[in-house]
């Protein structure tokens, strides 16, 4: 997986971090990050702490549970720093990194719908059981 020159969308779900994630990612030469969390400020203040010349960084407030969350994200991403190379979900069970090397440059509406369907993979491997909605437990 190749990070260097990447750019990378870190979304984090309740009671994970992407704080230590976003550093690695920063000091391996990452080309631009758009940070995603849940909670208002949180990312909009590590994007303020990490971004520089060569790498910027963009954070929004976003919940990766909710598809039309996950196509903002994958538009401002676009919009900011070009195509996406890497998406990773931080949860309470440690990271996930989705590489989207299969997918076109620009997502459509059918490559962004396989990219929830990635997303919501690792969101279930990263959330454990008893911390899902009710809806997504008995869904798993």
């Amino acid at each position: 997986m190749r990070i260097s020159g990447s750019v990378i969308v870190i979304a984090v779900l309740d009671g994970g971090s992407g704080a230590g994630l976003a550093r690695r990612f920063a000091a391996a030469g990452t080309a631009g990050m758009l940070i995603a969390d849940q909670h208002v400020g949180i990312a909009e203040d590590l994007a303020a702490e990490l971004d520089r010349p060569g790498c910027p960084v963009v954070g929004v407030c976003g919940d990766i549970r909710r598809p039309s969350d996950v196509a903002a994200l994958v538009d401002t991403a676009e919009k900011h720093l070009g195509p996406i190379d890497l998406f990773a979900v931080a949860g309470p069970g440690g990271e996930r990194i989705v590489s989207l090397a299969d997918l076109p440059a620009h997502l459509d509406l059918e490559r962004l719908a396989e990219l929830v369907v990635l997303v919501g993979e690792a969101i279930g491997e990263l959330v454990p059981p008893q911390r899902r909605p009710a809806s997504a437990a008995t869904a798993a």
